[in-house]
């Protein structure tokens, strides 16, 4: 549902700021309906103007919604969670976490601190439109002002709606949270405070399609289909994170995992191993150093005809760093890791290889936890 590429246009607090081509078209549409306002105002310039002072506005506008991003990313990165990039797409901006926050207070100072931030903006324009109008300063300034004020307050009161995983939906969580302890209840609820928020807004909708004007009700639809879908998604990703928290690698990894000599020939390789073991791949060592791990697709990515002539150490990859992971690490810090591709991982303390840990198997685990979750 959120964007996952996109062209990286600068970096502000050591984060990337990315902008999703979905974001090309809603600044568009935003330029152009700020110039069609304008357009219609008594004594604003013709010609040109209102779409130059549009496209400006439309600009200024996202720029807000880009600093209250930041505002988020900043209460985190203060509280140790490190943020990977801010995108700007169709829906304004998301911010993508190395994690989530551990405790209630966490969350909440994270998830107010975007709609504080607007509320300022919007109500730093009003006062500049207010001031400016008193001093006959031009249109073509006050309005774009009048304008920017108006929507940011919109953009905060919008935020602060329970409608988990909005601003207001994470500050509700982090509040039930803070009062129950209990993560999973107080996710449950908010997510279906969304859902109720989600509907609402569809409601609003269709009641626009039948009584009209009718393209008064699209957006509300969309966002209520965004809503609904984010809150039920994020309620599944908690539990995950539920589910991954109180199990270490240690607990579901493979032990007794053999080395594999360097010089082992692929044959042997194929049929001593990857037939005898249910395992996607093996550490190579060379005189007792770790150089690398084959799995399967190495194998089979060289031709058969040469199996007898290759060896392990020909065909093995060198290790990531994101293909080691301690033994005690819980499970929810290599969630993302597995999910971003890595479909296994060398179980390392200090030295010695203990295990291997698969995505498969950590899938299996957590999903069987989510189950018993949900019946909770």
């Amino acid at each position: 549902m959120l964007p996952s590429s996109g062209l990286k246009i600068g970096r502000i607090f050591g984060i990337d700021i990315v902008i999703n081509m979905s974001w090309i078209l809603i600044l568009i549409l935003i330029s152009v309906s700020f110039g069609s306002v304008f357009y219609n105002t008594a004594g604003f310039p013709q010609g040109i103007w209102p779409w130059v002072v549009g496209v400006v506005t439309g600009i200024l506008f996202f720029a807000g919604l880009l600093l209250h991003e930041l505002s988020h990313s900043y209460v985190a990165k203060r509280r140790g969670i490190d943020i990977n990039r801010i995108t700007l797409w169709l829906f304004g901006g998301v911010a993508e976490m190395s994690d989530e926050a551990e405790k209630p207070w966490d969350e909440f100072c994270m998830a107010i601190a975007g709609p504080l931030a607007t509320f300022i903006l919007g109500g730093i324009f009003g006062l500049l439109y207010l001031l400016l109008s008193q001093w006959n300063v031009s249109i073509v300034v006050v309005a774009p002002l009048g304008s920017l004020s108006f929507w940011n307050l919109v953009i905060g009161v919008f935020n602060l709606l329970p409608a988990y995983p909005l601003d207001g939906g994470r500050v509700l969580r982090s509040i039930l949270w803070h009062r129950t302890g209990d993560l999973r209840k107080s996710t449950r609820v908010a997510s279906l405070s969304g859902q109720a928020v989600a509907l609402l807004l569809a409601g609003i909708g269709v009641f626009f399609f039948i009584t009209g004007p009718y393209y008064y009700g699209i957006w509300p639809l969309i966002l209520a289909f965004f809503i609904y879908q984010l809150a039920q998604s994020g309620y599944q990703q908690t539990l995950l994170r539920i589910a991954a928290s109180d199990t270490r690698v240690r607990d579901i990894m493979y032990t007794n995992v053999p080395l594999i000599d360097a010089s082992t020939p692929l044959t042997m390789l194929r049929y001593n191993y990857f037939t005898a073991y249910s395992l996607p791949a093996f550490p190579v060592v060379d005189g007792g150093r770790v150089i690398g791990i084959v799995g399967r697709d190495d194998l089979y990515h060289v031709s058969a005809a040469e199996w007898d002539v290759l060896d392990a150490g020909r065909v093995a990859r060198p290790l990531s760093p994101s293909q080691a992971v301690d033994p005690d690490t819980t499970l929810d810090k290599v969630l993302k890791r597995v999910l971003g591709g890595d479909e296994f991982m060398l179980v390392v303390e200090g030295q010695n290889i203990l295990g291997l840990l698969t995505k498969e198997e950590l899938m299996r685990y957590v999903e069987t936890k989510m189950k018993i979750l949900q019946q909770k």
